[in-house]
């Protein structure tokens, strides 16, 4: 990306599970980027109070060069501290995330080998290469968070969050789904052969969790089904605190199938 017509590239992930779009504290610092107020964040462990900042321009960068029909001008971004995530080629650190304030004005287009991600503004028509009639319907929340509806068991209708910016637990078996500690509950009630099968720690934001891992019949999204996923119980702490939580799925579940295409202005995920 290019920031605030400075020349050097700035990497930022692609977080569709964010509403506001975030930057790494030392970029702020960097850039002098003015703080015009303060905001909550709730995370996976926790409740973290940040700034907020203002860039004057960001531009995605094509070939070193930015793209100004994607340019976004006045982006607010909060301050958060992403010296955790590292991207997957040389650079010195993550310099943001870039959430769904700046996302939801574009047909995104993602290719998983080799990786590859294409921004367009939309213009009405299908996105090239996609099946019209293959796609999950989706939402943006009051958040302005991606959803979707999903079934688990074949008998459980729930709502689940698209965050590509979650990291891919290499250690629960594929295919897999987060979900609540109160969805795990219900599931438990109508099957009582359920059980956890292993505990495993991540790091999230406000700190870390243990998370249990399970595995349930299956899970249906639009078009998509699988048979014995795997199942993230989230703890009742951070986001996960309130009754209105919701479960979510990442990029590594639409992997397998090479590409995935997110059509903001239509509201669709295009799958293979």
């Amino acid at each position: 990306m290019m920031l605030n017509n400075r020349p050097e590239p700035y990497y930022f992930i692609m977080d569709t599970g964010a509403g506001m779009s975030a930057v790494e504290e030392k970029v702020a610092e960097e850039l002098g980027l003015p703080t015009i107020g303060k905001t909550e964040l709730a995370g996976t462990a926790g409740v973290l109070n940040v700034p907020i900042k203002q860039f004057d321009s960001v531009s995605p960068r094509r070939r070193g060069w930015p793209v100004s029909i994607l340019t976004h001008h006045g982006l607010l971004a909060t301050t958060q501290d992403l010296s955790a995530f590292r991207v997957p080629i040389p650079a010195p650190f993550e310099a943001g995330l870039l959430g769904n304030d700046y996302l939801r004005h574009f047909v995104v287009e993602v290719d998983f080998l080799p990786p590859n991600v294409q921004l367009s503004r939309p213009y009405g028509y299908i996105p090239a290469g996609v099946n019209p009639d293959k796609f999950l319907p989706f939402t943006l929340d009051r958040a302005k968070i991606m959803r979707v509806k999903a079934k688990l068991d074949g008998w459980m209708d729930v709502e689940l969050r698209v965050d590509s910016g979650a990291g891919t637990l290499t250690s629960v078996m594929w295919p897999y789904v987060n979900i609540t500690t109160s969805t795990w509950k219900q599931l438990c009630e109508k099957n009582p052969g359920y059980s956890v099968t292993g505990t495993i720690g991540a790091k999230g934001m406000g700190g870390r969790v243990e998370l249990q891992v399970a595995k349930i019949a299956s899970l249906d999204l639009g078009p998509l089904h699988f048979d014995l996923p795997s199942v993230v119980i989230q703890p009742e702490q951070g986001i996960f605190a309130s009754p209105h939580a919701v479960g979510f799925i990442s990029l590594n579940l639409f992997e397998p199938g090479g590409w995935v295409t997110f059509d903001y202005p239509a509201g669709r995920i295009y799958v293979p």
